[in-house]
């Protein structure tokens, strides 16, 4: 089963793993790390590494960022790039509920590829209003 790592601008990372264990309960190898203004990036980078290493069991290791570019997505490239060839971590940038509704949904039988759990993303961005007048 691969580890989760999820991680974000401030507080978003840990309230969306908070607001998965109300769908799934508590979950093993799931880990949110935020970086907060203060934090210095150099050391955000270590705070990744240790992270994929505490919830990778061998099967390697999905980060979720919150945007492509930024800070923390930043911080995982510098993580990554240490070996290009592994395909120990995957990254997913713009994560959302979505998406993590998607992998522990189906993570302890069948990995979701990330191209699934892209599309999962964009399959949870509607425009409501649009929608609900087109089944009127």
């Amino acid at each position: 089963m691969k580890g989760i790592v999820i991680t974000s601008h401030g507080p978003m990372a840990q309230g969306i793993l908070d607001t998965s264990k109300l769908f799934f309960g508590e979950q093993a190898q799931m880990k949110a790390c935020c970086l907060s203004a203060e934090d210095n990036p150099d050391d955000f980078v270590n705070v990744l590494k240790e992270a994929v290493a505490e919830v990778d069991t061998g099967d390697g290791v999905i980060v979720f960022c919150d945007m492509l570019f930024g800070s923390p997505c930043n911080c995982i490239a510098r993580v990554i790039a240490e070996d290009l060839e592994s395909d120990k971590i995957q990254v997913v940038t713009g994560v959302n509920l979505a998406m993590i509704l998607q992998i522990l949904s189906v993570r302890e039988a069948n990995d979701p590829t990330v191209e699934e759990l892209i599309q999962s993303g964009h399959d949870g961005i509607a425009d409501l209003k649009a929608m609900l007048k087109a089944n009127m």
